[in-house]
Protein backbone atom coordinates (compact mmCIF):
# COMPACT_ATOMS: atom_id res chain seq x y z
CA UNK A 1 0.00 0.00 0.00
CA UNK A 2 1.27 3.47 -0.86
CA UNK A 3 2.61 4.95 2.36
CA UNK A 4 0.78 8.26 2.13
CA UNK A 5 -2.51 6.38 1.81
CA UNK A 6 -1.55 4.19 4.75
CA UNK A 7 -0.15 6.82 7.11
CA UNK A 8 -1.81 10.04 6.05
CA UNK A 9 -5.16 9.52 4.27
CA UNK A 10 -6.53 12.76 2.84
CA UNK A 11 -9.63 11.41 1.15
CA UNK A 12 -12.78 13.34 1.87
CA UNK A 13 -14.11 12.70 5.38
CA UNK A 14 -17.06 10.39 5.88
CA UNK A 15 -20.35 12.27 6.20
CA UNK A 16 -21.52 12.72 9.78
CA UNK A 17 -24.84 11.17 10.87
CA UNK A 18 -27.81 13.27 9.80
CA UNK A 19 -28.93 15.80 12.40
CA UNK A 20 -31.86 18.16 12.63
CA UNK A 21 -31.03 21.51 11.07
CA UNK A 22 -32.67 24.84 11.79
CA UNK A 23 -34.80 26.11 8.86
CA UNK A 24 -32.58 29.14 8.22
CA UNK A 25 -29.45 27.00 8.17
CA UNK A 26 -31.17 24.47 5.90
CA UNK A 27 -32.02 27.23 3.43
CA UNK A 28 -28.41 28.44 3.50
CA UNK A 29 -27.19 24.93 2.76
CA UNK A 30 -29.61 24.57 -0.12
CA UNK A 31 -28.47 27.91 -1.55
CA UNK A 32 -24.84 26.81 -1.16
CA UNK A 33 -25.58 23.52 -2.93
CA UNK A 34 -27.20 25.42 -5.78
CA UNK A 35 -24.18 27.69 -6.05
CA UNK A 36 -21.81 24.71 -6.02
CA UNK A 37 -23.78 23.00 -8.77
CA UNK A 38 -23.19 25.97 -11.09
CA UNK A 39 -19.40 25.81 -10.76
CA UNK A 40 -17.72 25.60 -14.15
CA UNK A 41 -16.68 22.05 -15.01
CA UNK A 42 -13.95 20.68 -17.23
CA UNK A 43 -15.32 19.88 -20.67
CA UNK A 44 -13.29 17.26 -22.53
CA UNK A 45 -15.25 15.50 -25.25
CA UNK A 46 -14.36 12.51 -27.37
CA UNK A 47 -11.43 10.13 -27.09
CA UNK A 48 -8.16 11.72 -25.98
CA UNK A 49 -4.64 10.30 -25.81
CA UNK A 50 -2.93 12.87 -23.59
CA UNK A 51 0.67 13.89 -24.30
CA UNK A 52 2.99 11.66 -26.27
CA UNK A 53 5.65 9.52 -24.63
CA UNK A 54 9.07 10.72 -23.55
CA UNK A 55 11.78 8.36 -24.82
CA UNK A 56 14.90 7.73 -22.75
CA UNK A 57 17.56 5.85 -24.71
CA UNK A 58 20.73 3.96 -24.03
CA UNK A 59 22.05 2.23 -27.11
CA UNK A 60 19.36 -0.08 -28.45
CA UNK A 61 17.36 0.06 -25.22
CA UNK A 62 14.46 2.50 -24.71
CA UNK A 63 12.49 3.58 -21.66
CA UNK A 64 9.13 5.14 -22.57
CA UNK A 65 7.63 7.52 -19.99
CA UNK A 66 3.89 8.18 -19.80
CA UNK A 67 3.28 11.31 -17.71
CA UNK A 68 -0.15 11.53 -16.10
CA UNK A 69 -1.75 14.51 -14.39
CA UNK A 70 -3.73 14.98 -11.20
CA UNK A 71 -6.36 16.20 -10.99
CA UNK A 72 -7.62 14.91 -14.34
CA UNK A 73 -11.01 15.24 -16.07
CA UNK A 74 -13.54 12.78 -14.63
CA UNK A 75 -15.21 12.17 -17.97
CA UNK A 76 -11.99 11.70 -19.91
CA UNK A 77 -12.14 8.91 -22.48
CA UNK A 78 -8.45 8.07 -22.61
CA UNK A 79 -6.84 5.86 -25.18
CA UNK A 80 -3.29 6.05 -26.52
CA UNK A 81 -2.45 3.86 -29.47
CA UNK A 82 1.18 4.84 -28.93
CA UNK A 83 1.05 3.32 -25.44
CA UNK A 84 -0.66 0.20 -26.79
CA UNK A 85 2.05 -0.22 -29.44
CA UNK A 86 4.79 0.12 -26.81
CA UNK A 87 3.10 -2.42 -24.51
CA UNK A 88 2.98 -4.89 -27.42
CA UNK A 89 6.80 -4.78 -27.46
CA UNK A 90 7.62 -4.11 -23.81
CA UNK A 91 9.31 -6.56 -21.46
CA UNK A 92 8.65 -4.50 -18.29
CA UNK A 93 6.04 -2.06 -17.03
CA UNK A 94 6.86 0.15 -14.01
CA UNK A 95 3.87 1.76 -12.19
CA UNK A 96 4.15 5.22 -10.68
CA UNK A 97 3.56 4.23 -7.07
CA UNK A 98 6.15 2.23 -5.12
CA UNK A 99 5.26 -0.82 -3.08
CA UNK A 100 5.65 0.11 0.58
CA UNK A 101 6.69 -2.38 3.23
CA UNK A 102 5.88 -1.02 6.68
CA UNK A 103 6.52 -4.36 8.43
CA UNK A 104 3.46 -4.17 10.69
CA UNK A 105 1.30 -6.94 12.06
CA UNK A 106 -2.39 -6.79 13.03
CA UNK A 107 -1.79 -5.35 16.50
CA UNK A 108 0.51 -2.60 15.26
CA UNK A 109 -1.93 -1.84 12.44
CA UNK A 110 -4.67 -1.19 15.02
CA UNK A 111 -2.28 0.99 17.03
CA UNK A 112 -1.43 2.98 13.91
CA UNK A 113 -5.11 3.43 13.12
CA UNK A 114 -5.85 4.95 16.53
CA UNK A 115 -2.67 7.02 16.39
CA UNK A 116 -3.76 8.42 13.04
CA UNK A 117 -7.29 9.18 14.30
CA UNK A 118 -5.76 11.20 17.09
CA UNK A 119 -3.42 13.05 14.71
CA UNK A 120 -6.26 14.07 12.38
CA UNK A 121 -7.49 16.54 14.97
CA UNK A 122 -5.92 19.48 16.78
CA UNK A 123 -4.40 19.45 20.24
CA UNK A 124 -6.92 19.29 23.08
CA UNK A 125 -9.69 18.63 20.54
CA UNK A 126 -9.77 22.28 19.44
CA UNK A 127 -11.86 23.14 16.41
CA UNK A 128 -10.43 24.84 13.36
CA UNK A 129 -11.91 28.24 14.18
CA UNK A 130 -9.93 28.38 17.44
CA UNK A 131 -6.65 27.33 15.79
CA UNK A 132 -6.60 29.56 12.69
CA UNK A 133 -6.24 33.34 12.56
CA UNK A 134 -9.78 34.74 12.13
CA UNK A 135 -9.22 36.12 8.59
CA UNK A 136 -7.89 32.75 7.40
CA UNK A 137 -10.76 30.85 8.99
CA UNK A 138 -13.24 33.19 7.30
CA UNK A 139 -11.66 32.41 3.93
CA UNK A 140 -11.79 28.69 4.68
CA UNK A 141 -15.45 28.84 5.72
CA UNK A 142 -16.45 30.80 2.62
CA UNK A 143 -14.90 28.13 0.40
CA UNK A 144 -16.24 25.23 2.47
CA UNK A 145 -19.73 26.70 2.17
CA UNK A 146 -19.24 26.99 -1.58
CA UNK A 147 -17.77 23.56 -2.27
CA UNK A 148 -18.75 21.32 0.67
CA UNK A 149 -21.58 22.96 2.63
CA UNK A 150 -22.73 19.74 4.31
CA UNK A 151 -19.30 18.52 5.38
CA UNK A 152 -18.70 20.05 8.80
CA UNK A 153 -16.23 17.34 9.81
CA UNK A 154 -13.50 19.46 8.22
CA UNK A 155 -13.90 21.87 11.13
CA UNK A 156 -12.50 19.17 13.44
CA UNK A 157 -9.36 18.57 11.37
CA UNK A 158 -5.89 20.02 11.78
CA UNK A 159 -5.26 22.80 9.23
CA UNK A 160 -3.37 21.00 6.48
CA UNK A 161 -5.77 18.02 6.50
CA UNK A 162 -8.77 20.37 6.44
CA UNK A 163 -7.24 22.23 3.50
CA UNK A 164 -6.59 19.01 1.57
CA UNK A 165 -10.10 17.69 2.22
CA UNK A 166 -11.56 21.00 1.04
CA UNK A 167 -9.36 20.88 -2.06
CA UNK A 168 -10.66 17.40 -2.93
CA UNK A 169 -14.26 18.56 -2.52
CA UNK A 170 -13.64 21.55 -4.79
CA UNK A 171 -11.86 19.42 -7.38
CA UNK A 172 -14.77 16.99 -7.38
CA UNK A 173 -17.27 19.83 -7.91
CA UNK A 174 -15.27 21.05 -10.89
CA UNK A 175 -15.48 17.83 -12.89
CA UNK A 176 -11.97 16.76 -11.92
CA UNK A 177 -10.62 13.83 -9.93
CA UNK A 178 -7.40 12.89 -8.17
CA UNK A 179 -8.05 9.25 -9.05
CA UNK A 180 -5.43 8.14 -11.59
CA UNK A 181 -7.64 6.16 -13.92
CA UNK A 182 -5.11 6.40 -16.76
CA UNK A 183 -2.35 4.73 -14.71
CA UNK A 184 -4.73 1.95 -13.65
CA UNK A 185 -5.82 1.42 -17.24
CA UNK A 186 -2.23 1.10 -18.46
CA UNK A 187 -1.33 -1.37 -15.71
CA UNK A 188 -4.38 -3.45 -16.56
CA UNK A 189 -3.36 -3.50 -20.23
CA UNK A 190 0.18 -4.50 -19.29
CA UNK A 191 -1.08 -7.44 -17.22
CA UNK A 192 -3.43 -8.53 -20.01
CA UNK A 193 -0.44 -8.63 -22.35
CA UNK A 194 1.60 -10.62 -19.79
CA UNK A 195 4.13 -7.78 -19.52
CA UNK A 196 6.16 -8.07 -16.31
CA UNK A 197 4.98 -5.48 -13.76
CA UNK A 198 7.99 -4.30 -11.76
CA UNK A 199 7.03 -2.02 -8.90
CA UNK A 200 9.63 0.00 -7.00
CA UNK A 201 9.90 -0.90 -3.31
CA UNK A 202 10.32 1.38 -0.30
CA UNK A 203 10.58 0.17 3.28
CA UNK A 204 9.19 2.22 6.17
CA UNK A 205 11.22 1.21 9.20
CA UNK A 206 9.22 3.04 11.86
CA UNK A 207 5.66 3.86 10.80
CA UNK A 208 4.61 4.91 14.31
CA UNK A 209 7.61 7.19 14.66
CA UNK A 210 6.85 8.77 11.28
CA UNK A 211 3.26 9.46 12.32
CA UNK A 212 4.49 10.93 15.59
CA UNK A 213 6.76 13.34 13.69
CA UNK A 214 3.87 14.39 11.46
CA UNK A 215 2.05 15.31 14.64
CA UNK A 216 4.88 17.72 15.48
CA UNK A 217 4.67 19.74 12.25
CA UNK A 218 4.66 23.44 13.26
CA UNK A 219 1.32 25.20 13.06
CA UNK A 220 2.96 27.93 10.96
CA UNK A 221 3.83 25.34 8.28
CA UNK A 222 0.27 23.97 8.27
CA UNK A 223 -1.12 27.50 7.94
CA UNK A 224 1.21 28.16 4.98
CA UNK A 225 -0.13 25.00 3.32
CA UNK A 226 -3.72 26.10 3.90
CA UNK A 227 -3.07 29.63 2.61
CA UNK A 228 -1.54 28.24 -0.59
CA UNK A 229 -4.48 25.90 -1.22
CA UNK A 230 -7.11 28.53 -0.41
CA UNK A 231 -5.38 30.93 -2.78
CA UNK A 232 -5.78 28.44 -5.63
CA UNK A 233 -9.41 27.69 -4.75
CA UNK A 234 -10.24 31.40 -4.58
CA UNK A 235 -9.06 31.64 -8.19
CA UNK A 236 -11.99 29.30 -9.05
CA UNK A 237 -9.69 26.43 -10.06
CA UNK A 238 -9.31 27.92 -13.53
CA UNK A 239 -5.66 26.90 -13.67
CA UNK A 240 -6.41 23.30 -12.66
CA UNK A 241 -9.09 23.05 -15.33
CA UNK A 242 -6.79 24.56 -17.97
CA UNK A 243 -3.96 22.17 -17.09
CA UNK A 244 -6.26 19.14 -17.12
CA UNK A 245 -7.58 20.13 -20.54
CA UNK A 246 -4.04 20.83 -21.79
CA UNK A 247 -2.97 17.35 -20.69
CA UNK A 248 -5.94 15.75 -22.45
CA UNK A 249 -4.99 17.34 -25.79
CA UNK A 250 -1.24 16.81 -25.31
CA UNK A 251 -0.23 20.48 -24.94
CA UNK A 252 3.05 19.94 -23.07
CA UNK A 253 4.00 23.62 -23.38
CA UNK A 254 1.06 24.63 -21.20
CA UNK A 255 2.01 21.96 -18.66
CA UNK A 256 5.45 23.40 -18.02
CA UNK A 257 4.17 26.34 -15.98
CA UNK A 258 5.30 26.07 -12.39
CA UNK A 259 2.56 28.13 -10.71
CA UNK A 260 0.09 25.25 -10.71
CA UNK A 261 2.31 23.17 -8.43
CA UNK A 262 2.99 25.96 -5.92
CA UNK A 263 0.28 24.89 -3.47
CA UNK A 264 1.30 21.24 -3.61
CA UNK A 265 4.92 22.24 -3.11
CA UNK A 266 4.07 24.37 -0.09
CA UNK A 267 2.19 21.48 1.52
CA UNK A 268 5.02 19.06 0.79
CA UNK A 269 7.35 21.58 2.42
CA UNK A 270 5.16 21.50 5.52
CA UNK A 271 5.35 17.69 5.63
CA UNK A 272 9.10 17.91 5.08
CA UNK A 273 9.41 19.59 8.47
CA UNK A 274 9.46 15.96 9.61
CA UNK A 275 12.94 14.54 8.95
CA UNK A 276 11.49 11.04 8.50
CA UNK A 277 8.85 12.20 6.04
CA UNK A 278 11.43 14.20 4.08
CA UNK A 279 13.59 11.09 3.92
CA UNK A 280 10.66 8.98 2.72
CA UNK A 281 9.78 11.48 0.01
CA UNK A 282 13.35 11.23 -1.26
CA UNK A 283 13.24 7.44 -1.00
CA UNK A 284 10.12 7.24 -3.21
CA UNK A 285 11.72 9.06 -6.12
CA UNK A 286 15.07 7.33 -5.65
CA UNK A 287 13.46 3.88 -5.60
CA UNK A 288 11.31 4.60 -8.67
CA UNK A 289 14.21 6.12 -10.59
CA UNK A 290 16.46 3.21 -9.72
CA UNK A 291 13.83 0.70 -10.85
CA UNK A 292 13.26 2.31 -14.25
CA UNK A 293 16.97 2.85 -14.99
CA UNK A 294 17.85 -0.75 -14.08
CA UNK A 295 15.08 -1.93 -16.39
CA UNK A 296 16.36 0.37 -19.13
CA UNK A 297 19.84 -1.12 -18.77
CA UNK A 298 18.58 -4.73 -18.89
CA UNK A 299 15.61 -4.69 -21.28
CA UNK A 300 15.09 -3.51 -24.86
CA UNK A 301 11.72 -1.87 -24.09
CA UNK A 302 10.35 -0.56 -20.77
CA UNK A 303 7.20 1.49 -20.19
CA UNK A 304 6.85 3.49 -16.97
CA UNK A 305 4.24 5.86 -15.57
CA UNK A 306 5.03 9.00 -13.58
CA UNK A 307 3.34 12.32 -12.84
CA UNK A 308 3.82 15.25 -15.20
CA UNK A 309 4.90 17.70 -12.50
CA UNK A 310 7.58 15.40 -11.10
CA UNK A 311 8.79 14.75 -14.64
CA UNK A 312 9.08 18.35 -15.78
CA UNK A 313 10.00 20.32 -12.65
CA UNK A 314 13.53 21.77 -12.37
CA UNK A 315 15.71 19.06 -10.88
CA UNK A 316 12.97 16.50 -11.54
CA UNK A 317 13.03 13.13 -13.27
CA UNK A 318 14.01 14.36 -16.74
CA UNK A 319 16.82 16.46 -15.28
CA UNK A 320 18.13 13.52 -13.26
CA UNK A 321 18.04 11.21 -16.27
CA UNK A 322 19.91 13.75 -18.40
CA UNK A 323 22.48 14.14 -15.63
CA UNK A 324 23.12 10.38 -15.84
CA UNK A 325 23.96 10.74 -19.51
CA UNK A 326 20.83 9.25 -21.07
CA UNK A 327 19.58 10.54 -24.41
CA UNK A 328 16.02 11.91 -24.16
CA UNK A 329 13.54 12.52 -26.97
CA UNK A 330 10.56 14.68 -26.03
CA UNK A 331 7.09 14.25 -27.58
Amino acid sequence: MFWVTALLPVARAQALPAQETAPGVARSLEEADTEAETIEEVLVSGERSGPGLWKVRKGEHTLYLLATIAPAPKKLQWRSREVEAVLDRAQVFVPARPEVDADIGPIKAVQLYFQFRKLRGNAEGERLETVLPPPLFSRFEALRTKYAPRDRSMLERRPFLAALELQRAAIDRSGLSFSNAVARSVEKSARERKVKVLRAEVRVEDARGTLAEIGQIPLSAEIACMEAILGRLEADLAQSRQRAEAWAVGDTGALRTGAATQAAGTCLDSLSNSARVASLLRDFETAWLGTVTRSLERNPVTLAVTDIDGLLRPGGILAKLRARGYEIDEP
